[in-house]
């Protein structure tokens, strides 16, 4: 064989090399697609991949709400279908607001979250000239502190075990406080059930009255308290008032 079929012979093989290798590239970087391919990177896939996967992750998010909203219906139906479920809805109705009721006017021993209040007479020595009332706890604190407790969304409160309702009176008898009939004497142990957070802010605010009363001298300090019980008002209600009868509403 001469030297010109020689090379003819390696550039068809050459060649068909160079073709294959084209060809597999082509096979490797090509998607199929109505007879046509498209290039896709890897990156490209991991994009897809996540993208995938946060629309799986909410479409089962909103099958559990559907879930959800579907159980809900079937609750509501089953009430407007059954007039027993109705009756029971009522009285429990009935008996939440009952409680509230009864909490307002101190009628039940309750607990929950709140603050523990402390005030007491100043310990520092009294200025000259100055009037020692300045230094000592007076109704008028107690009140102010109680108004300041109120504001702040205090479900209940007791003053030294006295719970506080809308009948308690709370006055100043010499170096003492009269509180539901009840003669106490400093120090006075403030409780209140709410949020215990809120009041604890609103207590030791900057412009609130316990910090006045601090700057005074007078001894006042506040503690959360994850469960504050309070025993019932021990004194009888007597009701006088009556409905009038056969007038219309308004």
């Amino acid at each position: 064989m001469n030297n010109m079929g020689k090379f003819k012979i390696e550039f068809t093989i050459f060649s068909f090399l160079i073709c294959l290798i084209i060809g597999i590239g082509f096979a490797f970087q090509m998607k199929v697609s109505d007879g046509q391919r498209m290039y896709v990177s890897y990156k490209t896939i991991e994009d897809y991949k996540v993208a995938i996967k946060g629309e799986k992750q909410d479409l089962k998010k909103l099958r559990e709400i559907l879930k959800s909203t579907g159980q809900k219906v079937d609750e509501y139906e089953t009430l407007q279908d059954s007039q027993e479920s109705q009756a029971t809805l009522v009285k429990e109705k009935l008996q939440e607001e009952v409680f509230l009721y009864k909490t307002a006017s101190g009628r039940d021993k309750i607990h929950g979250p709140g603050v523990e209040v402390t005030v007491d007479d100043a310990t520092r020595e009294i200025f000259e000239f100055e009037d020692v009332n300045n230094l000592l706890v007076h109704d008028t604190d107690l009140l102010m502190i109680i108004n300041e407790l109120n504001r702040c969304g205090a479900e209940a409160i007791s003053v030294n075990g006295q719970r506080i309702t809308p009948r308690t009176a709370v006055v100043c008898s010499g170096y003492t406080v009269r509180i539901n009939g009840e003669v106490y004497a400093r120090p006075f142990k403030i409780r209140a059930i709410g949020d215990a957070k809120r009041m604890y802010e609103g207590l030791l605010a900057k412009e609130s009255y316990g910090t006045a009363l601090k700057e005074w001298g007078v001894q006042f300090e506040v503690k959360i308290s994850d469960d504050i019980v309070m025993e019932p008002v021990t004194d009888s209600l007597n009701i006088y008032m009556k409905k009038v009868q056969g007038e219309e509403k308004v």
